[in-house]
Protein backbone atom coordinates (compact mmCIF):
# COMPACT_ATOMS: atom_id res chain seq x y z
CA UNK A 1 0.00 0.00 0.00
CA UNK A 2 0.95 3.44 -0.65
CA UNK A 3 1.59 4.87 2.76
CA UNK A 4 1.99 8.57 1.65
CA UNK A 5 -1.49 8.32 -0.19
CA UNK A 6 -3.35 6.43 2.85
CA UNK A 7 -2.12 9.37 5.65
CA UNK A 8 -3.49 11.94 2.91
CA UNK A 9 -6.46 10.80 2.51
CA UNK A 10 -6.71 9.86 6.13
CA UNK A 11 -6.53 13.27 6.98
CA UNK A 12 -8.53 14.37 4.70
CA UNK A 13 -11.35 12.13 6.27
CA UNK A 14 -9.83 13.59 9.73
CA UNK A 15 -10.70 17.07 8.42
CA UNK A 16 -13.59 16.30 7.12
CA UNK A 17 -15.06 14.95 10.66
CA UNK A 18 -13.77 17.54 12.37
CA UNK A 19 -15.28 20.17 10.62
CA UNK A 20 -18.83 17.82 10.68
CA UNK A 21 -18.31 18.28 14.59
CA UNK A 22 -17.94 21.85 14.69
CA UNK A 23 -20.86 22.45 12.55
CA UNK A 24 -22.82 19.93 15.01
CA UNK A 25 -21.57 22.11 17.98
CA UNK A 26 -22.21 25.06 16.42
CA UNK A 27 -25.37 24.39 15.69
CA UNK A 28 -26.64 23.28 19.23
CA UNK A 29 -25.74 26.63 20.10
CA UNK A 30 -27.51 28.62 17.53
CA UNK A 31 -30.23 26.13 17.28
CA UNK A 32 -31.89 26.50 20.77
CA UNK A 33 -31.64 30.07 20.34
CA UNK A 34 -33.69 30.30 16.96
CA UNK A 35 -36.34 27.66 18.54
CA UNK A 36 -36.73 29.68 21.99
CA UNK A 37 -38.01 32.47 19.62
CA UNK A 38 -40.04 30.30 17.91
CA UNK A 39 -41.09 28.56 20.20
CA UNK A 40 -42.05 31.30 22.97
CA UNK A 41 -46.30 31.99 23.25
CA UNK A 42 -46.58 34.83 24.90
CA UNK A 43 -49.86 34.08 25.69
CA UNK A 44 -48.32 31.06 27.92
CA UNK A 45 -47.39 34.61 30.48
CA UNK A 46 -49.28 34.76 33.44
CA UNK A 47 -48.43 38.38 33.96
CA UNK A 48 -51.82 40.27 33.46
CA UNK A 49 -50.75 43.42 31.89
CA UNK A 50 -48.59 43.12 29.18
CA UNK A 51 -47.77 45.79 26.18
CA UNK A 52 -44.66 44.88 23.58
CA UNK A 53 -44.38 48.60 21.62
CA UNK A 54 -41.79 49.27 18.60
CA UNK A 55 -40.48 52.35 20.09
CA UNK A 56 -40.21 53.80 16.06
CA UNK A 57 -43.65 53.85 15.18
CA UNK A 58 -45.55 53.15 18.49
CA UNK A 59 -47.12 49.86 16.96
CA UNK A 60 -48.21 47.55 19.33
CA UNK A 61 -46.59 43.85 18.89
CA UNK A 62 -48.29 42.14 21.63
CA UNK A 63 -50.85 43.71 24.31
CA UNK A 64 -52.87 41.95 27.08
CA UNK A 65 -54.55 44.44 29.15
CA UNK A 66 -52.54 46.79 27.95
CA UNK A 67 -55.44 49.78 28.72
CA UNK A 68 -56.91 48.64 31.91
CA UNK A 69 -56.19 50.25 35.03
CA UNK A 70 -52.70 49.18 37.08
CA UNK A 71 -50.82 50.26 39.61
CA UNK A 72 -47.44 51.54 38.25
CA UNK A 73 -45.02 51.67 41.50
CA UNK A 74 -41.99 53.25 40.90
CA UNK A 75 -42.17 52.90 36.69
CA UNK A 76 -43.89 56.08 37.80
CA UNK A 77 -40.07 58.06 37.77
CA UNK A 78 -39.85 57.62 34.24
CA UNK A 79 -42.16 60.30 34.35
CA UNK A 80 -40.43 62.18 37.29
CA UNK A 81 -37.16 61.63 35.27
CA UNK A 82 -38.28 63.06 32.18
CA UNK A 83 -40.15 65.86 33.75
CA UNK A 84 -37.03 66.98 35.76
CA UNK A 85 -34.76 66.83 32.71
CA UNK A 86 -37.03 69.24 30.73
CA UNK A 87 -37.95 71.61 33.24
CA UNK A 88 -34.55 72.52 35.10
CA UNK A 89 -32.81 75.42 34.31
CA UNK A 90 -29.28 73.69 34.34
CA UNK A 91 -28.88 69.78 34.79
CA UNK A 92 -25.84 70.31 37.28
CA UNK A 93 -28.15 72.69 39.77
CA UNK A 94 -28.34 71.57 42.88
CA UNK A 95 -31.05 69.86 45.21
CA UNK A 96 -31.77 70.05 48.70
CA UNK A 97 -33.67 67.26 50.27
CA UNK A 98 -35.46 69.59 52.80
CA UNK A 99 -36.12 69.08 56.33
CA UNK A 100 -39.03 65.93 55.66
CA UNK A 101 -37.07 63.31 53.86
CA UNK A 102 -38.90 60.46 52.81
CA UNK A 103 -38.05 57.52 54.18
CA UNK A 104 -40.75 54.52 53.38
CA UNK A 105 -39.79 51.63 50.67
CA UNK A 106 -36.45 51.70 48.67
CA UNK A 107 -34.38 55.29 49.18
CA UNK A 108 -30.75 56.39 48.68
CA UNK A 109 -30.48 57.28 52.42
CA UNK A 110 -30.75 60.62 52.62
CA UNK A 111 -29.96 63.31 55.31
CA UNK A 112 -32.36 65.89 55.86
CA UNK A 113 -31.12 69.33 53.87
CA UNK A 114 -28.98 67.17 52.00
CA UNK A 115 -27.35 69.02 48.76
CA UNK A 116 -26.44 67.33 45.66
CA UNK A 117 -26.66 68.14 42.13
CA UNK A 118 -29.31 67.52 40.16
CA UNK A 119 -27.91 64.38 37.52
CA UNK A 120 -26.90 62.68 40.32
CA UNK A 121 -30.00 62.51 42.16
CA UNK A 122 -31.93 61.65 38.68
CA UNK A 123 -29.35 58.37 38.78
CA UNK A 124 -30.17 57.44 42.59
CA UNK A 125 -33.72 58.17 41.95
CA UNK A 126 -33.66 55.80 38.33
CA UNK A 127 -31.33 52.80 39.52
CA UNK A 128 -31.54 52.61 42.93
CA UNK A 129 -35.20 53.73 42.98
CA UNK A 130 -34.90 56.29 45.31
CA UNK A 131 -38.24 57.57 46.86
CA UNK A 132 -36.13 60.56 48.53
CA UNK A 133 -34.78 61.30 45.69
CA UNK A 134 -38.13 61.56 43.81
CA UNK A 135 -39.73 63.81 46.43
CA UNK A 136 -36.78 65.99 46.64
CA UNK A 137 -36.59 65.98 42.83
CA UNK A 138 -40.57 66.90 42.60
CA UNK A 139 -40.38 69.38 45.15
CA UNK A 140 -37.79 71.58 43.95
CA UNK A 141 -38.87 71.70 40.24
CA UNK A 142 -42.65 71.68 40.89
CA UNK A 143 -42.53 73.48 44.29
CA UNK A 144 -44.34 70.80 46.20
CA UNK A 145 -45.61 66.91 45.45
CA UNK A 146 -48.90 68.24 44.60
CA UNK A 147 -47.83 70.56 42.38
CA UNK A 148 -45.52 68.54 40.47
CA UNK A 149 -48.45 65.68 40.58
CA UNK A 150 -50.19 68.32 38.35
CA UNK A 151 -46.84 68.96 36.17
CA UNK A 152 -47.30 65.02 35.60
CA UNK A 153 -50.95 64.79 34.71
CA UNK A 154 -50.75 68.11 31.74
CA UNK A 155 -47.46 65.71 30.38
CA UNK A 156 -49.81 62.59 30.64
CA UNK A 157 -52.54 64.47 28.89
CA UNK A 158 -50.30 65.89 26.30
CA UNK A 159 -49.06 62.32 25.11
CA UNK A 160 -52.26 60.64 25.16
CA UNK A 161 -51.96 58.85 28.40
CA UNK A 162 -55.64 58.81 28.65
CA UNK A 163 -55.41 55.52 31.56
CA UNK A 164 -53.30 57.52 33.86
CA UNK A 165 -53.38 59.51 36.56
CA UNK A 166 -50.39 60.79 38.83
CA UNK A 167 -50.66 61.71 42.80
CA UNK A 168 -47.07 60.46 43.75
CA UNK A 169 -43.51 61.53 42.22
CA UNK A 170 -42.27 57.96 43.38
CA UNK A 171 -45.44 55.53 42.73
CA UNK A 172 -45.56 54.71 46.85
CA UNK A 173 -49.15 53.53 46.55
CA UNK A 174 -52.24 55.53 46.38
CA UNK A 175 -55.41 54.21 44.91
CA UNK A 176 -55.85 57.30 42.92
CA UNK A 177 -52.25 57.19 41.55
CA UNK A 178 -52.46 54.78 38.19
CA UNK A 179 -51.83 53.78 34.83
CA UNK A 180 -52.16 51.26 32.36
CA UNK A 181 -49.50 49.24 30.23
CA UNK A 182 -50.06 50.91 27.28
CA UNK A 183 -49.72 54.45 28.60
CA UNK A 184 -46.56 53.42 30.25
CA UNK A 185 -45.08 52.74 26.64
CA UNK A 186 -46.07 55.14 25.23
CA UNK A 187 -44.20 57.28 28.07
CA UNK A 188 -41.56 55.21 27.70
CA UNK A 189 -40.96 56.09 23.70
CA UNK A 190 -40.85 59.61 24.69
CA UNK A 191 -38.59 59.82 27.07
CA UNK A 192 -36.34 57.59 25.46
CA UNK A 193 -35.92 60.01 22.76
CA UNK A 194 -33.79 62.10 25.34
CA UNK A 195 -30.31 61.72 25.65
CA UNK A 196 -29.66 62.79 28.91
CA UNK A 197 -32.82 60.14 29.71
CA UNK A 198 -31.94 57.64 27.54
CA UNK A 199 -27.88 57.35 29.20
CA UNK A 200 -29.33 57.47 32.93
CA UNK A 201 -31.76 54.38 32.49
CA UNK A 202 -28.85 52.12 30.64
CA UNK A 203 -26.05 52.50 33.04
CA UNK A 204 -25.58 49.83 35.16
CA UNK A 205 -23.37 51.15 38.42
CA UNK A 206 -22.69 55.02 38.49
CA UNK A 207 -20.75 57.10 41.78
CA UNK A 208 -22.02 59.77 42.81
CA UNK A 209 -20.09 62.67 44.35
CA UNK A 210 -19.17 63.49 48.07
CA UNK A 211 -22.52 65.70 49.64
CA UNK A 212 -23.04 68.36 52.42
CA UNK A 213 -23.66 65.52 54.16
CA UNK A 214 -21.79 62.43 53.37
CA UNK A 215 -18.04 62.98 52.36
CA UNK A 216 -17.90 59.56 50.51
CA UNK A 217 -20.58 60.00 48.36
CA UNK A 218 -22.31 57.55 46.66
CA UNK A 219 -22.59 54.22 44.28
CA UNK A 220 -25.47 53.18 43.42
CA UNK A 221 -26.47 49.70 41.06
CA UNK A 222 -29.27 49.81 38.55
CA UNK A 223 -32.20 47.20 39.99
CA UNK A 224 -32.96 46.25 36.04
CA UNK A 225 -31.19 42.65 36.23
CA UNK A 226 -31.37 43.09 32.79
CA UNK A 227 -28.37 45.76 32.81
CA UNK A 228 -26.80 44.69 35.99
CA UNK A 229 -26.68 41.19 38.41
CA UNK A 230 -25.12 42.02 41.73
CA UNK A 231 -22.34 39.58 43.08
CA UNK A 232 -24.03 36.41 44.52
CA UNK A 233 -27.06 36.57 42.09
CA UNK A 234 -28.32 34.90 39.19
CA UNK A 235 -27.65 36.36 36.00
CA UNK A 236 -30.17 37.95 34.28
CA UNK A 237 -28.29 40.18 32.01
CA UNK A 238 -29.93 40.32 28.33
CA UNK A 239 -27.08 41.85 26.06
CA UNK A 240 -29.35 44.32 23.91
CA UNK A 241 -31.16 45.87 26.56
CA UNK A 242 -31.17 49.29 26.94
CA UNK A 243 -33.16 50.44 30.11
CA UNK A 244 -35.66 51.48 31.90
CA UNK A 245 -36.96 50.83 35.22
CA UNK A 246 -38.16 48.54 38.23
CA UNK A 247 -41.45 48.65 40.64
CA UNK A 248 -42.46 46.81 43.12
CA UNK A 249 -45.30 47.43 46.09
CA UNK A 250 -47.26 44.82 47.62
CA UNK A 251 -50.18 46.20 45.66
CA UNK A 252 -48.62 46.65 42.48
CA UNK A 253 -46.74 43.77 42.31
CA UNK A 254 -43.30 43.42 40.47
CA UNK A 255 -43.37 45.87 37.26
CA UNK A 256 -41.09 45.93 34.94
CA UNK A 257 -40.70 48.35 31.72
CA UNK A 258 -37.86 47.47 29.72
CA UNK A 259 -35.89 48.22 26.63
CA UNK A 260 -33.89 46.66 24.25
CA UNK A 261 -32.25 47.43 20.77
CA UNK A 262 -31.18 44.97 17.93
CA UNK A 263 -30.23 45.72 14.30
CA UNK A 264 -31.53 48.85 14.77
CA UNK A 265 -34.93 47.93 16.28
CA UNK A 266 -35.84 49.27 20.01
CA UNK A 267 -38.86 47.62 21.51
CA UNK A 268 -39.98 48.63 24.93
CA UNK A 269 -41.96 46.23 26.84
CA UNK A 270 -43.97 46.89 30.01
CA UNK A 271 -44.91 43.95 32.34
CA UNK A 272 -47.33 44.99 35.52
CA UNK A 273 -48.89 43.01 38.40
CA UNK A 274 -46.53 40.08 39.20
CA UNK A 275 -47.19 39.07 42.69
CA UNK A 276 -44.83 37.35 44.88
CA UNK A 277 -47.10 34.95 46.32
CA UNK A 278 -47.88 33.86 42.57
CA UNK A 279 -44.12 33.65 40.73
CA UNK A 280 -40.93 34.11 41.63
CA UNK A 281 -39.42 37.60 41.66
CA UNK A 282 -37.22 36.91 38.63
CA UNK A 283 -40.16 36.28 36.71
CA UNK A 284 -40.20 39.34 34.66
CA UNK A 285 -36.61 39.35 33.80
CA UNK A 286 -37.39 36.09 32.88
CA UNK A 287 -40.23 37.11 30.45
CA UNK A 288 -38.80 39.99 29.46
CA UNK A 289 -36.07 38.32 27.19
CA UNK A 290 -38.16 36.01 25.94
CA UNK A 291 -40.41 38.62 24.99
CA UNK A 292 -37.40 41.21 23.51
CA UNK A 293 -36.27 37.62 21.46
CA UNK A 294 -39.52 36.51 19.89
CA UNK A 295 -40.36 40.64 18.97
CA UNK A 296 -37.26 40.85 17.38
CA UNK A 297 -37.61 37.05 15.83
CA UNK A 298 -41.21 37.94 14.51
CA UNK A 299 -40.81 42.40 13.81
CA UNK A 300 -41.30 43.33 10.44
CA UNK A 301 -41.20 46.83 9.20
CA UNK A 302 -41.54 47.70 5.66
CA UNK A 303 -41.80 51.92 3.66
CA UNK A 304 -45.62 52.65 3.55
CA UNK A 305 -44.99 54.39 0.18
CA UNK A 306 -43.65 50.32 -1.33
CA UNK A 307 -47.56 49.28 -0.74
CA UNK A 308 -48.88 51.38 -3.83
CA UNK A 309 -51.74 53.08 -1.79
CA UNK A 310 -53.34 56.68 -3.08
CA UNK A 311 -50.86 59.28 -2.93
CA UNK A 312 -53.37 62.03 -3.05
CA UNK A 313 -56.91 63.18 -1.82
CA UNK A 314 -59.35 66.02 -2.94
CA UNK A 315 -60.49 68.19 0.03
CA UNK A 316 -63.22 70.87 -0.10
CA UNK A 317 -61.74 74.13 0.45
CA UNK A 318 -64.18 77.10 1.59
CA UNK A 319 -63.55 80.57 0.89
CA UNK A 320 -62.17 80.10 -2.19
CA UNK A 321 -61.83 82.07 -5.11
CA UNK A 322 -64.33 82.41 -7.59
CA UNK A 323 -61.59 82.50 -10.22
CA UNK A 324 -59.83 78.94 -8.72
CA UNK A 325 -59.13 76.84 -11.48
CA UNK A 326 -60.50 74.06 -9.49
CA UNK A 327 -63.51 75.76 -7.88
CA UNK A 328 -62.07 75.34 -4.43
CA UNK A 329 -61.07 71.49 -4.57
CA UNK A 330 -57.91 70.85 -3.44
CA UNK A 331 -55.50 67.91 -4.16
CA UNK A 332 -53.83 67.29 -1.23
CA UNK A 333 -50.71 65.15 -1.96
CA UNK A 334 -50.15 61.89 1.47
CA UNK A 335 -46.84 61.75 2.06
CA UNK A 336 -45.38 58.73 2.64
CA UNK A 337 -41.59 59.38 2.54
CA UNK A 338 -41.13 58.70 6.51
CA UNK A 339 -44.05 56.21 7.13
CA UNK A 340 -42.97 52.94 8.38
CA UNK A 341 -45.57 49.53 8.46
CA UNK A 342 -44.48 47.82 11.47
CA UNK A 343 -45.89 44.63 13.07
CA UNK A 344 -45.50 41.19 13.46
CA UNK A 345 -44.51 39.18 9.93
CA UNK A 346 -48.29 37.87 9.73
CA UNK A 347 -49.82 40.84 9.54
CA UNK A 348 -47.44 42.53 7.67
CA UNK A 349 -47.42 39.84 5.18
CA UNK A 350 -51.18 40.00 5.03
CA UNK A 351 -50.71 43.87 3.98
CA UNK A 352 -48.30 43.95 1.84
CA UNK A 353 -50.02 41.28 -0.08
CA UNK A 354 -53.35 42.93 -0.31
CA UNK A 355 -52.83 46.32 0.87
CA UNK A 356 -56.79 46.93 -0.03
CA UNK A 357 -57.12 45.67 3.36
CA UNK A 358 -56.18 48.82 4.74
CA UNK A 359 -59.35 51.49 5.68
CA UNK A 360 -57.96 55.22 6.21
CA UNK A 361 -59.75 58.02 7.65
CA UNK A 362 -58.48 61.63 7.58
CA UNK A 363 -57.99 64.42 10.22
CA UNK A 364 -57.26 68.03 9.67
CA UNK A 365 -55.00 70.17 11.94
CA UNK A 366 -56.50 73.24 10.41
CA UNK A 367 -59.97 74.79 9.23
CA UNK A 368 -59.57 73.95 5.53
CA UNK A 369 -60.52 77.69 4.35
CA UNK A 370 -58.36 79.48 1.85
CA UNK A 371 -56.10 81.09 1.67
CA UNK A 372 -54.10 78.09 1.53
CA UNK A 373 -50.39 77.89 0.69
CA UNK A 374 -48.27 74.98 -1.52
CA UNK A 375 -46.80 72.78 0.81
CA UNK A 376 -48.86 73.62 3.81
CA UNK A 377 -49.17 70.50 6.34
CA UNK A 378 -53.22 69.94 6.46
CA UNK A 379 -53.51 67.37 8.46
CA UNK A 380 -53.09 63.16 8.74
CA UNK A 381 -54.36 60.20 7.44
CA UNK A 382 -54.04 57.12 9.30
CA UNK A 383 -54.50 53.94 8.13
CA UNK A 384 -55.80 50.89 9.88
CA UNK A 385 -55.84 47.13 10.26
CA UNK A 386 -58.58 45.08 11.79
CA UNK A 387 -59.33 48.30 13.50
CA UNK A 388 -55.59 48.96 14.82
CA UNK A 389 -53.66 52.34 13.66
CA UNK A 390 -51.02 50.85 11.71
CA UNK A 391 -49.06 53.91 10.40
CA UNK A 392 -50.03 58.10 9.35
CA UNK A 393 -48.87 60.16 6.93
CA UNK A 394 -48.90 64.01 6.26
CA UNK A 395 -51.28 65.58 3.66
CA UNK A 396 -49.71 68.39 1.61
CA UNK A 397 -51.51 71.07 0.11
CA UNK A 398 -50.19 70.91 -3.93
CA UNK A 399 -50.91 73.96 -4.77
CA UNK A 400 -51.86 77.86 -3.46
CA UNK A 401 -55.79 78.45 -3.03
CA UNK A 402 -56.19 82.37 -3.10
CA UNK A 403 -59.61 83.64 -0.66
CA UNK A 404 -62.55 85.17 -2.17
CA UNK A 405 -62.40 88.62 -2.78
CA UNK A 406 -64.09 91.09 -0.22
CA UNK A 407 -66.85 93.62 -0.84
CA UNK A 408 -66.62 96.71 0.97
CA UNK A 409 -69.16 99.53 0.85
CA UNK A 410 -67.49 103.38 0.51
CA UNK A 411 -69.85 104.12 3.17
CA UNK A 412 -69.13 101.26 5.12
CA UNK A 413 -67.78 101.66 8.73
CA UNK A 414 -64.36 100.12 9.43
CA UNK A 415 -66.20 97.64 12.22
CA UNK A 416 -69.61 96.90 9.83
CA UNK A 417 -69.47 93.38 8.14
CA UNK A 418 -69.36 94.15 3.89
CA UNK A 419 -71.71 90.87 3.84
CA UNK A 420 -75.19 93.01 5.61
CA UNK A 421 -76.63 95.91 3.84
CA UNK A 422 -78.81 97.77 6.37
CA UNK A 423 -82.19 98.65 5.29
CA UNK A 424 -83.76 102.21 5.52
CA UNK A 425 -86.00 102.86 9.14
CA UNK A 426 -89.48 103.29 7.44
CA UNK A 427 -90.38 105.38 10.42
CA UNK A 428 -87.84 107.84 9.88
CA UNK A 429 -89.52 110.89 7.53
CA UNK A 430 -86.29 112.73 7.36
CA UNK A 431 -85.64 113.63 3.04
CA UNK A 432 -88.96 112.29 2.35
CA UNK A 433 -88.33 108.61 2.77
CA UNK A 434 -91.39 107.87 5.54
CA UNK A 435 -94.06 109.22 2.77
CA UNK A 436 -92.57 107.85 0.13
CA UNK A 437 -92.59 103.95 1.11
CA UNK A 438 -96.99 104.75 1.48
CA UNK A 439 -97.05 106.31 -1.60
CA UNK A 440 -95.53 103.17 -3.26
CA UNK A 441 -97.62 100.75 -1.23
CA UNK A 442 -100.98 102.85 -2.12
CA UNK A 443 -100.08 103.01 -5.80
CA UNK A 444 -99.41 98.36 -5.54
CA UNK A 445 -102.77 98.07 -3.74
CA UNK A 446 -104.31 100.26 -6.31
CA UNK A 447 -102.76 98.11 -9.44
CA UNK A 448 -103.42 94.69 -7.62
CA UNK A 449 -106.98 95.98 -7.55
CA UNK A 450 -107.07 96.84 -11.19
CA UNK A 451 -105.95 93.95 -12.02
CA UNK A 452 -108.26 92.18 -10.27
CA UNK A 453 -110.62 93.47 -11.72
CA UNK A 454 -110.08 93.00 -15.51
CA UNK A 455 -109.63 89.05 -14.46
CA UNK A 456 -112.80 88.94 -13.41
CA UNK A 457 -114.63 90.95 -16.29
CA UNK A 458 -112.63 88.69 -19.01
CA UNK A 459 -114.28 85.34 -17.05
CA UNK A 460 -117.86 86.95 -16.97
CA UNK A 461 -117.51 87.61 -20.84
CA UNK A 462 -115.83 83.93 -21.81
CA UNK A 463 -118.66 82.47 -19.70
CA UNK A 464 -121.88 84.67 -21.61
CA UNK A 465 -119.80 83.50 -24.77
CA UNK A 466 -120.38 79.60 -24.16
CA UNK A 467 -123.78 80.23 -23.02
CA UNK A 468 -124.37 81.91 -26.25
CA UNK A 469 -122.92 78.87 -28.38
CA UNK A 470 -125.11 76.49 -26.32
CA UNK A 471 -128.48 77.66 -27.39
CA UNK A 472 -127.54 78.39 -30.93
CA UNK A 473 -126.26 74.86 -30.91
CA UNK A 474 -129.78 73.19 -29.27
CA UNK A 475 -132.37 75.62 -29.78
CA UNK A 476 -135.48 75.09 -27.56
CA UNK A 477 -138.70 73.58 -29.28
Amino acid sequence: MDMPAFEERTNLNLKRIISLVLIFILALGVLPVCAAADEFDPESVSTPYICLMDAATGTVLYEKNSKAQAYPASTTKIMTCILAIENAADINEIVNTGSNVETRGSTCHFSRNEEMPLIDMLYGMMMFSGNDAAKAIAEHIGGSESGFAEMMNKKAAELGMTGSHFVKPNGLHKEDHYSTAYDMAVLTRYAMRNETFRKIVSTATYNAAPTNKDSDGYQWYNSNRLLYTKEGEADYKYKYATGVKTGDTTAAGRCLVASAEKDGVELILVLFGDYENKVKGEYRFENAAKFFDWGFANFVSVDAGTLGLESTMQLPISNASLEDAEGGLLTANIDFSAAKLTGLKETINAITATPSLLTSSYVTSRKLEAPIAAGEELGTVSYQYNGVTMFTAPLIASRNVAEAATVVSDTASPNSSPLIVSSPDVNDNEGGSGWLFWALLIAALVIIVLIAKVLSSRRRRRRAKKRRAYRSNYPRR
